[in-house]
């Protein structure tokens, strides 16, 4: 993301009227949204040490206690199981593929997304994790160089009618010394929106309209980002939901994944077979 800086004002005002109560662990999503200054929001916060990607060190990793926990909103400490009692049902690896005038009608896989579904009983957990590669998405000749692409927004779908909904994140590092990004922020809303400079880190629901259906996860993926925040990784996003004991099975277009232009890219959205509860669709 291009380095805007959120303004003490601004950040002062985040402050005012937060709820919930900011805590480890999955928060859970209010179907009406959050009470914020100014009106209702569709989003709650969760790490924006970052500042939304655009601090070129990154965000600071949530820490647990006993070794003095901190920016550990929304996060977990361990995905195996993400929460006691949880079993592993599901798992694959989707390939991120653009296929568009960008790409000159060809397909190009830009990376991968590992789709996994806990179950205990009648509740699931629904885990998604991206990776993306060192490729060039735009062969247009009227774009020399490398454009990689970046992902701003991660979107699941199939949620309505299968409350109460919440969400949290797992963020892992690898023995190569590269680490995962953050989650920012996250809600009910199937319209994501760009943070900048005067813009709150919870957009009000009449910015982001609420969706049931939907949960929008806020990130800043990029093998290569402009602004010197290159995470190609994002972090284990989850949502957790009532479900059925039925195998999992994949919805088509259940993931999203959005390039919002923040450093004045073309807005892309790509679509990808998703796990989803039963009876689940894609309605905004």
């Amino acid at each position: 993301m291009k380095k805007f800086i959120l303004t003490t004002t601004l950040l002062g005002s985040l402050l005012i009227n937060a709820t919930p109560v900011m805590a480890i662990g999955f928060i859970s999503l209010r179907a009406n949204g959050f009470a914020v200054t100014g009106g209702i929001s569709a989003y709650t916060r969760c790490n924006l040490s970052g500042n939304f990607g655009s601090n070129p060190n990154g965000s600071t990793p949530p820490t647990f206690s006993p070794n003095s926990g901190a920016n550990n909103t929304c996060a977990i400490p361990s995905i195996n199981p993400p929460v006691a009692g949880y079993l592993q049902t599901a798992s694959v690896v989707r390939d991120i593929v653009m296929n568009n005038a960008y790409t000159l009608n060809q397909p190009v896989t830009l990376g991968t997304v590992t789709d996994r579904v806990w179950r205990n009983g009648t509740n699931c957990i629904y885990g998604a994790k991206i990776r993306l590669n060192k490729v060039d998405y735009d062969r247009r000749t009227v774009s020399p160089g490398f454009q990689y692409f970046e992902i701003n927004d991660i979107l699941r779908a199939g949620f309505k009618n299968r409350g109460p909904l919440s969400i949290a994140y797992h963020y892992t590092t690898s023995g190569a010394g590269t680490s995962d990004d953050a989650l920012y922020r996250a809600g009910l809303t199937f319209t994501s929106v760009v943070n900048k400079q005067g813009d709150s880190a919870r957009p009000l629901s009449s910015i982001a309209p609420l969706s049931q259906n939907w949960v929008d996860f806020t990130s800043d993926i990029n093998f290569l980002d402009d602004d010197g925040s290159s995470v190609r990784d994002s972090s284990w996003l989850l949502v957790k939901s009532t479900c059925t004991t039925a195998i999992p099975t994949a919805l088509s277009g259940a993931l999203l994944f959005r390039q919002m232009g923040q450093e004045e890219q073309p807005l892309i959205e790509l679509k990808v077979d998703g796990y989803a509860p039963v009876g689940g669709n894609t309605v905004p």
